[in-house]
C-alpha cells in the first residue's frame, strides 16, 4: 500500500452556522506517526462564526486558540511537510474546505490534494459490511470523537484493519 495519511479539522463552526474557520487539525499517516495543531486564527477570521454548539463537541475555545494556538503560515507549512510523498484523505468534503481556508488565509495554494476516504475502500476492494467493522473496531479502540488527532487515529486505524484483512 501506498504512504497513506488521513487528515482531520475542528473548525469553529459547520458551514451551514456561518463562515468558518479551521481551528484544529491532525495528520496521521496509516501505520506511522501522528501530528496535530491547534490553529490561531488569522487575522482574516477575526470577524467569522464561531459556535458554542460547536465548542462543546470540540471542547476548544477562542481562548486555547489565542493562548496555544499556531500561526496559520507555520501550520500551513508544517502540515505539508508532514503529508509529503502521502496520499492524504478524509472522511469529509468539509476537511478540503478548511485546508483551502487555512491555504487561502496564508496567501498560498492547498500544499496537496485531500481525496474522499471511499475512494481508498474502492481502491481496497473492500465490502461495506468489512468497512463497518472495520470503523467498529476502532470506534470501540478510540471512541472520543470530535478531537482532530482521534479522529484522523480511528480512520487510520480502520484503513489498517482493512488492509491486514
Amino acid at each position: 500500500m501506498d504512504r497513506i495519511a488521513i487528515v482531520d479539522f475542528e473548525a469553529s463552526c459547520l458551514p451551514e452556522d456561518g463562515e468558518s474557520y479551521p481551528i484544529e487539525v491532525a495528520l496521521v499517516q496509516v501505520g506511522g506517526p501522528a501530528k496535530s495543531w491547534l490553529i490561531r486564527p488569522a487575522q482574516k477570521w477575526q470577524y467569522w462564526d464561531w459556535s458554542d454548539e460547536a465548542e462543546k463537541l470540540h471542547g476548544i475555545s477562542r481562548d486555547l486558540l489565542i493562548r496555544k494556538g499556531v500561526p496559520a503560515q507555520q501550520v500551513l507549512t508544517e502540515l505539508a511537510q508532514a503529508a509529503q510523498g502521502c496520499r492524504v484523505f478524509a472522511d469529509s468534503d468539509l476537511d478540503a474546505y478548511w485546508l483551502e481556508t487555512l491555504a487561502e488565509a496564508c496567501r498560498r495554494p492547498p500544499p496537496f490534494p485531500i481525496l474522499y476516504l471511499g475512494e481508498l475502500f474502492q481502491e481496497m476492494r473492500t465490502t461495506t459490511g468489512a468497512i463497518e467493522r472495520a470503523e467498529a473496531i476502532a470506534t470501540v479502540r478510540l471512541p472520543q470523537q470530535h478531537i482532530a488527532c482521534k479522529d484522523a487515529r480511528r480512520l487510520a486505524l480502520a484503513v489498517e484493519l482493512l488492509a491486514a484483512a
